[in-house]
């Protein structure tokens, strides 16, 4: 199921975030496991050793935020930004030549095509058709829908960019990395002050 935060038809300063409805769920379970870890760790140890093990809880929810709810698409009224946990393309809608859909969110255009971490393509499900036969059948992301139905409705401003000012964006998301980074190294010396 798509998870989108606002209207994906508003043109407001807001963008529209769309992320799928599974990752959310996922980080919010497995956060709320590695903070009773991490609370009970800092509870029953709190010494040198317990805040050196409180890294390996740490580091998973790192990890889990940095995969599953970080990355999202943002759908503004000049761009498409793919936000992914290495790296965020923002694509101007004027530069957008088309969508891949087979393996995920691939957005094509002339230069490459930059494809979206968090929503993935369409999947199988089991349905009985109108003979009471159970066939495999596509399953549609709702995530990928919304996208592909937003850029249906954009607008000739939305689309125009008449002096060739707005260009394919891509940055390195280094506070993700760092922050990943930093938990991995706390999680290695966790490992380490475990008693054997």
């Amino acid at each position: 199921m798509a998870n989108s935060e606002m209207d994906p038809n508003s043109v407001s300063s807001q963008p529209t975030i769309v992320r799928s409805t599974g990752s959310t769920v996922l980080f919010i379970v497995i956060a709320a496991i590695c903070v009773l870890g991490l609370g009970s760790i800092l509870v029953g140890d709190f010494t040198l050793r317990g805040l050196a093990v409180a890294g390996i809880p740490f580091a998973i929810l790192t990890a889990v935020y940095v995969l599953y709810r970080f990355p999202r698409v943002e759908l503004h009224a000049g761009e498409l930004a793919l936000i992914n946990p290495l790296q965020s393309v923002h694509i101007p809608w004027n530069l957008v030549d088309g969508f891949d859909t087979h393996f995920g969110l691939g957005v094509r255009t002339l230069e490459k095509t930059y494809s979206s971490w968090p929503l993935a393509s369409r999947g199988k499900k089991m349905e009985k058709g109108e003979d009471g036969v159970r066939r495999l059948m596509d399953n549609p992301n709702p995530a990928v829908d919304s996208v592909l139905d937003r850029y249906a409705s954009l607008s000739d401003a939305e689309l125009s960019n008449p002096r060739g000012e707005r260009a394919i964006v891509a940055n390195w998301n280094v506070g993700v990395i760092t922050a990943l980074v930093v938990a991995i190294i706390w999680a290695i010396i966790g490992f380490a002050a475990v008693p054997s």
